[in-house]
This record gives structure tokens, sequence and C-alpha cells, in this order.
């Protein structure tokens, strides 16, 4: 039998290699094994997520919460979905949340950023893409946080703008 460490690993390879049914089917054996871990909770819902199922995914990031109340990367997962159904305001919520309990959240900042731009709030969108941009500029490790639904975006924006 695979420990719990194996399946996360390889649930979050899946999800690395954008094979969401795959992923979906090792994070259920995790939170089955370890129903206490927020991450995995968290890295379940992003597969839920990234297969267009977003109630689901909403009520799976939501048991990530209950596990752990302060775990930013559900609360930034959440304001994705929230942006990709056209919920502004309330992506807005769950990204401000976020960063209210990890103020260095690259990632955080990036995806409000987009989501101040769509709504017009271009001072907004300026501070956030700022703050974001100086905290890319910081080892990896510093600038985020693990299991954010953008990550791949983040890399991307990376990779556009230079930053190393």
């Amino acid at each position: 039998m695979e420990s719990f460490e194996e399946l996360l690993a390889q649930g979050e390879a899946a999800l690395a290699e954008g094979a969401w049914q795959r992923a979906e089917e090792l994070l259920r054996r995790v939170v089955t094994l370890q129903p206490a871990s927020a991450h995995a909770w968290n890295k379940l819902g992003v597969a839920l997520a990234r297969q267009g199922r977003h109630e689901e995914a909403l009520d799976t990031l939501r048991q990530a919460l209950q596990r752990d109340p302060h775990y930013a990367p559900a609360y930034c997962n959440i304001g994705t979905v929230y942006t990709e159904r056209g919920q502004l305001e309330e992506a807005v919520r769950a990204y401000r949340k976020a960063l209210e309990l990890a103020p260095d959240y690259a990632v955080a900042h990036q995806n409000l950023a987009a989501v101040y731009k769509r709504l017009g709030r271009y001072e907004e969108f300026v501070r956030h893409m700022k703050r974001a941009t100086r905290l890319a500029s910081r080892p990896p490790a510093a600038a985020g946080r693990p299991g954010c639904l953008a990550a791949l975006l983040w890399a991307a924006a990376a990779v556009l703008f230079g930053f190393r």
C-alpha cells in the first residue's frame, strides 16, 4: 500500500502534467488516508476546478479551510474559481483574505491585480502588480506559497517579464 506522501507526490505530479482526472483519483485516496490535511484537500480542489467542476471545487477548498482556516493557498484557489466563474467581487474577497494571512504571497497579489484590472480598478491593479513583481525578484521559496491554481500562470508571467 502506498503511503500518504507517495500518493500526494503522485497527485501533485499528475496536476503538474495536466492529468486532472488521474490527479483527482490519487488525491481522493490521499484525503481518505489523511483527512486532516488542508494541503491535500486544497490539491483535490485544484484537480476538480481544472475539470470545470467549480461547485465541487469550492466545497472541497472549503474542506481545506475547515482543517486549517489560515491556509492561504485555499483562499487563493477559491479566488481563482470565482474569477473563472466571473464572480469578480467574490474573487477579490478571497484573494484579499489570502493576502491577509500571507502578505508576501506573490501569486495572490498577481491574481488580485488581474481581477482589479478586469474591474477597471487600475490604481489597485498597479499597486498589486508592483508588489507581485517585487516579490518575484526574491528567491522562489520567498516569492509565494505552494498550492495555488495560478502557479502555472505565474511561471508564464516570469518568462514573459523576464523574472529570474
